[in-house]
């Protein structure tokens, strides 16, 4: 599907895209964070800036600007726990004896990456964004962009074992591409996306009513709040 999106009447097109991105927004956030509580945050938080923009009658390329904003407003959102040390993070779904040995080795070489490198890398190999894209998502400029893309190759290559390249041969998905992604962790307060026309609804309503968005984003910051400190004090067996 190309052209672009008038996103408050197409909201079931854009529940789907949306959708099919969380998995790997989700995944970028793990990997930057290293903290699935701070990632599911973020993804939430990206999700209903998405919903806000819609409600608003905002447009957005159906192929690029959608992916493109979730990713830049997720970056914007997680910030502060952006630079995490994620040597230590390990992928469920990346067990030894289960999942290839080049692919074990190359997550974790890329776990060792200084944040940095690893997000530039990830923006532009992993999730393919054209490098100029990539750039404004992570909020370097070109030249900044561009050095930092160099030296992660730098690090990747003198760090694999010989013969090991991280990049698709014949067109294919190079095995950065193909590492699996971060499971995102089901919680109670999560935000359906196959909603999003809903909650669309529910902003226009309060944008009637003078005071009242105030009070319901309020309402729906001390829910997450609560939701958040509940499962850290309370998690999952």
């Amino acid at each position: 599907m190309s052209g672009r999106l008038m996103l408050r009447s197409d909201s079931q097109i854009l529940s789907e895209r949306v959708k099919e991105i969380r998995p790997r927004l989700f995944d970028y956030c793990m990997r930057m964070t290293g903290d699935a509580m701070k990632a599911s945050g973020v993804v939430q938080d990206a999700c209903a800036a998405m919903a806000e923009v819609a409600a608003e009658g905002g447009r957005m390329e159906v192929n690029e600007d959608v992916q493109a904003f979730l990713f830049r407003e997720a970056r914007v959102l997680g910030k502060e726990a952006w630079h995490a040390d994620t040597t230590a993070l390990r992928n469920p779904r990346l067990l030894p004896g289960q999942a290839e040995f080049a692919l074990i080795r190359l997550d974790e070489v890329l776990r060792q990456l200084p944040a940095e490198l690893r997000e530039v890398i990830l923006l532009v190999e992993r999730y393919k964004f054209p490098p100029q894209i990539a750039a404004q998502i992570a909020g370097f400029d070109v030249k900044r962009f561009d050095s930092a893309l160099s030296a992660a190759w730098r690090v990747l290559l003198t760090s694999l074992p010989p013969g090991a390249v991280p990049v698709g041969l014949g067109g294919g998905p190079g095995p950065i591409e193909r590492l699996p992604d971060y499971p995102e962790p089901a919680l109670e307060y999560q935000i359906p996306v196959t909603n999003l026309g809903e909650i669309m609804e529910g902003l226009e309503s309060t944008r009637r009513r003078p005071g009242a968005r105030g009070f319901w984003v309020l309402l729906f910051m001390v829910v997450a709040a609560a939701g958040y400190f509940w499962l850290k004090r309370y998690p999952r067996r």
